[in-house]
């Protein structure tokens, strides 16, 4: 079978030198890297005195997250300075006694048995898609990357929230977030490579940054009030309130780190999301073979009835199209950490303070640890296929700050398509080749404009 290759940016065939690579990386952050970093386990340059290490291998990656996992915990400064308006010191920057408290409390509410009981919430939402779908004639242009954004912060706040806040408030928090996002992309690369310093003076966008920040915090305040009432108690929002309560005084969450957290979950549980069931969407509609594949299973197991979540386990290969479509397409695609102390790595001295990245995009496309990299083939992550190696794929980071909402972002994955796929197919349209929006996290250019066709 000659599976698909779905175009990539274009890879320079020598190194770039800083200032080249941060030209590039304004317009897309993926197009910095040459033909020859899909081939190497460790590479080092420096930015305006600013040491960079990339870290490309099992080992040093292993190093990175898991061995010497609490030298490399710390978020880079500019990754903190650009979120903390919105986040304040939320899990995805805080560090210390602050993010140990917070992950320790908030971990729990992600487990197996909670994620089944949000599974309700995910299989109401993606029925209400289905529902509007199906409203639309066969042939209806839709752009599928806001039809994703739409659909995955609908699911994350009812799940936050309850059925009815979540639909009430999902949309002035998603719209706040775009111009927030929006903000933050304009600095980000700079940011990344710890040179703002260099760049013209941004104070105006910094303050349409805590105007929609204020908006978010005003929304999620008022829905924390409501947290505790009988017909939401079951929410994650109620949950963390819960488990705060149940400390000491000493120990305790304030409402404004509550409300923090439940911002960073947002956040997370809805932005990359999208990007990865567009992604989806994508890949199927140009690999003919393995959407027929995916319709087999989900006739054979599912025979058009709603899934459940016991159903998620018996969808092997509609698991195995998400996690390979996470493999191309990493929602985040490059990590940054700073290192707290001094370090040694595949030999070369890591002074205090450098800056570490590991991208997801290079170790999860190495030529050395994957057989035809590019490729589209989830045969790859079926059960019976070769076990892939440890910290080759980490769509999810790993370590200490590996994301808690893992199981709930998977199996909200296929639930959406054991639901979706079943009714509905999607074609690109005419001269659309998906291309790449790359800032922080990896998105279709263009909202990915699809033909929905009913099946």
């Amino acid at each position: 079978m000659e599976h698909f290759k779905p175009p990539y940016p274009y890879r320079p065939k020598k190194h770039l030198n800083p200032f080249e690579a941060l030209l590039a990386a304004r317009k897309n952050l993926l197009s910095i890297w040459p033909e020859f970093a899909f081939k190497k386990d460790f590479m080092h340059f420096k930015v305006l005195k600013q040491h960079i290490f990339i870290v490309n291998s099992p080992e040093t990656i292993r190093q990175v997250f898991i061995e010497n996992g609490m030298n490399y915990l710390d978020k880079t400064t500019q990754q903190v300075k650009a979120l903390e308006p919105l986040l304040g010191n939320g899990l995805f920057v805080s560090t210390g006694e602050t993010w140990k408290k917070h992950r320790k409390l908030i971990t729990p509410s992600f487990d197996n048995q909670h994620v089944k009981m949000y599974s309700d919430v995910m299989i109401s939402a993606i029925q209400d898609t289905e529902k509007k779908w199906d409203k639309l004639e066969s042939g209806t242009k839709i752009s599928m990357q806001p039809e994703m954004a739409h659909l995955g912060a609908d699911i994350i706040a009812r799940a936050l929230f309850g059925e009815k806040l979540g639909s009430e408030s999902a949309a002035a928090v998603v719209s706040a977030f775009a111009d927030y996002q929006t903000v933050v992309r304009q600095m980000d690369i700079p940011k990344l490579f710890g040179i703002e310093r260099w760049i013209p003076n941004l104070n105006g966008k910094f303050g349409t940054s805590k105007k929609s920040a204020a908006i978010i915090h005003a929304v999620i305040d008022e829905i924390i009030e409501k947290a505790t009432y009988k017909e939401n108690e079951d929410t994650l929002a109620a949950q963390l309130i819960r488990a705060s309560e149940s400390l000491d005084p000493n120990h305790a969450m304030t409402r404004e780190e509550i409300r923090n957290e439940i911002i960073v979950l947002f956040m997370a549980g809805h932005e990359t999301t999208a990007n990865v069931l567009s992604w989806m969407w994508y890949l199927l509609s140009q690999a003919p073979d393995v959407e027929k594949k995916l319709h087999e299973e989900l006739e054979r197991e599912l025979n058009g009835r709603t899934p459940t979540f016991e159903d998620i386990e018996r969808l092997p290969y509609t698991r195995a199209i998400l996690d390979e479509t996470m493999r191309l397409y990493p929602p985040v695609p490059v990590l940054a950490r700073m290192a707290r102390e001094d370090d040694t790595i595949n030999g070369m001295h890591i002074p205090a303070k450098s800056n570490i990245l590991i991208v997801p995009w290079l170790i999860q496309r190495h030529k050395k640890y994957w057989d035809n990299p590019d490729h589209f083939i989830p045969e790859r992550f079926m059960p019976n296929a070769k076990k892939v190696t440890k910290f080759t794929y980490i769509p999810f980071s790993a370590g200490p700050r590996v994301c808690p909402g893992k199981a709930f972002g998977i199996k909200e994955s296929v639930l959406v398509f054991a639901i979706l796929a079943q009714r509905f197919r999607a074609e690109t349209t005419s001269g659309y080749n998906g291309e790449h929006d790359c800032r922080l996290t990896l998105r279709p250019k263009d909202n990915l404009p699809m033909v929905l066709i009913k099946r």
